[in-house]
């Protein structure tokens, strides 16, 4: 690892702990945040039922498009072990909580965190967009921010504390050591911190 990656590194996981502590994820420090939000997918259960997390996340997004702060939501994720894609599932609760279909721009590839970045970033950027929140699990909010960042596209953590990988300190622990992990394959894998080309 060059020592540019290893210096990330380190300041990734700082952000990690302190997230884990209780801080908040950094945002982008903006007196305006961003009108467009990723919504980051999660498991899908059998008969296409969303998981808890995966609900959590959409259902934050969509209080936040209700309230006005967003104008364009984009859930990411696609087909796992159960389809229908992660993406379509949230797309079905957004529109459930009151987001019509013309605020929604489905991304259905994706199959993991780097994936969302660089799909939606070519989403992105075809549409004028330069940044947008990320909302995602608290502790998956450092990841998903530099796996964007280095896809072209500034995001700005929107952390969803309802979300069970927070909300039950088993899962929260859980959740740390492996975002840990993925943290430090993220650097070494995808050379995350020198600006690498999928």
């Amino acid at each position: 690892m060059k020592p540019r990656q290893l210096a990330g590194l380190f300041r990734d996981l700082l952000a990690l702990v302190a997230v884990y502590r209780g801080r908040e994820p950094k945002t982008s420090g903006a007196e305006i945040l961003p009108r467009v939000a990723v919504v980051l997918g999660s498991q899908v259960l059998p008969g296409g039922r969303a998981s808890k997390t995966l609900d959590a996340r959409a259902r934050h997004a969509a209080r936040l498009y209700v309230a006005g702060d967003l104008d364009l939501l984009i859930p990411t994720g696609g087909v796992g072990d159960h389809p229908p894609s992660e993406a379509e599932v949230m797309a079905h609760i957004l529109r459930m909580e009151g987001v019509p279909e013309e605020a929604i721009l489905r991304e259905d590839a994706a199959t993991s965190t780097w994936d969302s970045a660089w799909l939606v970033a070519d989403l992105a950027r075809r549409r004028g967009i330069g940044e947008v929140r990320a909302v995602t699990d608290p502790l998956h909010c450092v990841r998903t921010v530099a796996a964007f960042g280095e896809a072209g596209l500034a995001a700005w953590a929107e952390p969803v504390y309802g979300s069970p990988m927070w909300s039950k300190p088993w899962s929260r622990r859980g959740q740390f050591v492996r975002e840990i992990g993925a943290l430090v394959w993220y650097r070494t894998r995808h050379g995350v911190g020198l600006r690498s080309r999928r």
